[in-house]
């Protein structure tokens, strides 16, 4: 059995939302790293008035660095748009590289937050990790992504075998 591929229409429309979910995801991990956590991981102080002093502590607050790995996403999600509109392929292999996109989104989080959460924690003796909520909705975004992933496999197993027990009719 062949697989259905999706007219282009539908694939384009699939991937443009992949692609906008993706761009939502990392807009969130950028604002979580420069905003949020520090705002949260130093009470009464502005971001800006935090990556002042992780500046003047010589800890090196954010740079280019964390933009490029979080446009990293976008970006890849912005070359399988045009992927996909210009090649024949099925609804779930377009489903699945935008899943794929944010499962990885976790690990982009990770490395490009490291290092300003470890200027924090050196400026101000606290614990580098996430001090708001952010990061932890990133996490389980990433996790359902997962499970998105493993549904699909574990459905396109079931059809394999399915289609592998059809009769075969002779005309």
């Amino acid at each position: 059995m062949q697989p259905a591929f999706a007219p282009r229409r539908s694939r384009v429309l699939v991937a443009a939302a992949g692609l906008t979910v993706v761009t939502v995801y990392a807009i969130i991990a950028l604002v979580q790293i420069l905003v949020w956590n520090p705002e949260a991981a130093v009470p009464g102080l502005t971001a800006a008035e935090v990556w002042r002093e992780v500046g003047v502590a010589d800890q090196g607050p954010p740079n280019g660095f964390v933009v490029a790995v979080i446009a990293a996403g976008p970006t890849l999600g912005l070359v399988f748009l045009l992927m996909f509109s210009l090649t024949d392929t099925d609804v779930w292999s377009v489903v699945s590289a935008y899943l794929a996109l944010l499962l990885l989104g976790i690990a982009g989080y990770f490395v490009a937050s490291f290092g300003p959460g470890m200027g924090l924690a050196d400026t101000y003796g606290i614990s580098g990790g996430d001090h708001a909520y952010g990061g932890a909705a990133l996490g389980v975004v990433s996790l359902l992504a997962m499970l998105g992933l493993l549904a699909i496999f574990v459905g396109g197993v079931i059809r394999g075998r399915r289609a592998k027990r059809a009769p075969v009719v002779a005309v």
